[in-house]
């Protein structure tokens, strides 16, 4: 019999919600140090074949989208290679293959842009 008339019961379920509730503030701890880490978001980027020194060449351009800036292609490529940086950025944006978490956004982006250019070149 406990000595604070506590049920044993009450206290280790009270117990596993505090261990539980800790392990769930140091994984966001440690998801949000990972989600601002400059290296792992820049080497991110360098994965998807984009040149990270030309990302500050990119500020204050013209606003918009610009589908082949978002594929990271000169508009005189031809229809391969836009079709060849496309799936190459598919497979590495797709969630089954990037190794992180989070890419819905930019594939989304990706291909929202391969579809502007298809329509743009009379592609069916």
């Amino acid at each position: 019999m406990p000595d604070n008339g506590q049920n044993p019961l009450i206290r280790i379920s009270q117990r596993w919600r505090e261990v539980v509730q800790e392990e769930i503030q140091r994984w966001i701890a440690d998801l949000m140090k990972d989600a601002l880490n400059p290296a792992r978001l820049t080497q991110f980027i360098r994965s998807m074949g984009i040149d990270v020194s030309q990302l500050a060449n990119m500020v204050g351009q013209e606003p918009g989208f610009d589908a082949y800036r978002v594929l990271g292609l000169d508009k005189l490529v031809s229809d391969q290679e836009v079709k060849k940086r496309y799936r190459n950025l598919l497979h590495k944006l797709h969630p089954d293959t990037a190794g992180i978490e989070g890419t819905e956004l930019l594939l989304q982006l990706v291909m929202a842009a391969y579809e502007q250019i298809a329509n743009e070149r009379g592609w069916k």
